[in-house]
């Protein structure tokens, strides 16, 4: 059931860098933000006003904070600013890094294993990271384009430390309540960033506000709680593995809505990219974990 909950989540995070590319042609960084997070913020807040008392221990608090801070502000800071320059599909192999930073932040942190293995996957990962950003698209490889590339690796670095500090949640804790107070947390900074204008600006442009909505409600309080809930149930590598599956679908995306030319460097690129992350990642799929479930 985990592995299937992530499979949905995943589909439904594919989309989001069409969304998000979408709203960065009409909207600033800052309205971006502000246009995806205030709908959370208050969705969360409404939902956890009606599920109260929470199932929150005293000790999951630093948890829930930290996680909220990486997976919203700075995850999405680095993701909004990239997909101002990054094409969507290139952006999605960039986030594919994802599962290489978990498993190495993993491996510090949580001691899960890292050994020659992961350690090929790993320079096979960044060889094809090199190879899309360098020669994948038909833009001159400037320092705008590159530095937009760089920020946006920032995005799964971000990713990763969230999903590692999820593993560090302490036992008891209510999956749901976790992940509605860390949204809360997380986007309600984002709220000074809501200016007088963004409304008009949303209401002139159906496309902006399906794009804000479709970012707020499938792909944040519906995938986040999957995420998390995931995470609670498998290790950290092997649910961050199911990232392997988002730049394919995003690709896939960006060719029938945006009719974005494959390139073979890309291609090529991406396939050396997907192979390492899944020389990291995949074999854990079939092994029995030690880690403790809960139910």
């Amino acid at each position: 059931m985990a592995h299937l909950v992530l499979v949905v989540t995943v589909l439904v995070w594919s989309f989001s860098f069409l969304a998000a590319a979408r709203l960065r042609q009409e909207l600033s960084v800052a309205e971006s933000l502000a246009a995806r997070f205030v709908p959370v913020l208050v969705g969360a807040g409404v939902m956890m006003l009606a599920r109260r008392p929470l199932g929150i221990p005293r000790q999951a608090w630093p948890v829930i904070v930290s996680m909220g801070l990486l997976g919203v502000p700075l995850y999405n800071l680095f993701f909004f600013v990239g997909l101002k320059t990054v094409p969507s599909g290139t952006a999605a192999l960039i986030t594919a890094l994802n599962p290489v930073l978990t498993v190495l932040l993993a491996w510090f942190f949580l001691r899960e294993r890292f050994g020659r293995r992961q350690g090929f996957g790993l320079a096979l990962s960044l060889l094809g990271v090199f190879l899309v950003i360098r020669y994948g698209t038909e833009r001159a490889v400037d320092w705008p384009y590159l530095s937009s590339a760089l920020l946006l690796a920032l995005a799964p670095l971000s990713w990763a430390a969230y999903t590692v500090v999820g593993r560090m949640m302490p036992r008891g804790t209510n999956t749901l309540d976790a992940c509605l107070a860390l949204l809360f947390v997380g986007s309600l900074p984002l709220l000074a960033l809501a200016g007088p204008g963004l409304a008009r600006k949303l209401a002139g442009s159906p496309g902006a506000l399906f794009s804000a909505l479709y970012l707020a409600l499938p792909c944040t309080l519906f995938g986040f709680t999957a995420w998390l809930w995931a995470l609670r149930r498998l290790p950290a590598g092997e649910v961050a593995a199911f990232v392997f599956l988002n730049p394919p679908l995003a690709n896939l995306g960006a060719w029938l809505f945006e009719g974005t030319r494959l390139r073979p460097p890309f291609l090529a690129g991406a396939a050396v990219l997907l192979l390492g992350v899944a020389v990291i990642t995949l074999p854990a799929w079939g092994r029995v974990t030690a880690h403790t479930r809960q139910p």
